[in-house]
């Protein structure tokens, strides 16, 4: 530490103990810098966690929140505005608009109002339905389905027919959710459209 002692942490308890001119004791409740630049946070004798990490997870929160009104256009206008003339699709464009102004006048890391009335819409299906039209562009989840289950769906007995058309609810249910809509079902798909799978065979 920057007073010379040294400490000690747990691994299985994470309890911090401080050793100083060959004395041990525990670390006093608090934040601590340590000799690398690391920051800990000890409550009750345990280190909680990392500041660094606690930041990270709200970073991650705030720009969750503020991309949420481009996941709401997505989902209520579609990927490629399929959607453009449903009632709630200029309302989400709005809300858009309004998350962008903002942006450019809130300090870092400021949560908007704007994101959160987006945030509150992707779940409100009442209003903001979602785009059931296609623009025919089939995803890498649909690709794979169709790879494996057949043009006919002849092969839909096959078990990695059912796998392939989990993976496209998965990625169906997903893709409003994260920023620019690529899902981890969709980066598995890939996956397996792009190597050789000995499970998810061509259906012939």
């Amino acid at each position: 530490m920057q007073d010379g002692s040294q400490i000690s942490i747990d691994p299985n308890t994470n309890k911090v103990t401080r050793n100083a001119e060959g004395v041990s004791s525990p670390l006093w409740d608090g934040v601590h810098s340590l000799d690398n630049g690391a920051v800990i946070i000890v409550r009750n004798g345990v280190v909680i966690k990392d500041v660094a990490i606690i930041e990270a997870q709200r970073e991650q929160e705030r720009d969750r929140l503020n991309a949420a009104c481009m996941q709401l256009v997505r989902k209520v206008c579609g990927e490629h505005n399929e959607c453009g003339d449903q009632p709630a699709c200029d309302p989400a464009r709005q809300l858009l608009a309004m998350e962008r102004e903002e942006l450019n006048e809130s300090w870092a890391g400021m949560v908007l109002e704007s994101s959160t009335h987006c945030l509150e819409g992707l779940g409100n299906e009442a209003f903001f339905k979602s785009c059931e039209r296609s623009s025919g562009e089939k995803t890498p989840c649909e690709k794979l389905q169709l790879k494996v289950c057949g043009n006919q769906n002849q092969c839909s007995e096959r078990e990695s027919c059912g796998a392939a058309s989990q993976l496209v609810v998965m990625e169906k249910q997903d893709k409003f959710s994260v920023p620019g809509g690529f899902t981890y079902a969709t980066a598995q798909c890939r996956d397996l459209l792009a190597k050789q799978n000995d499970f998810f065979e061509l259906c012939e």
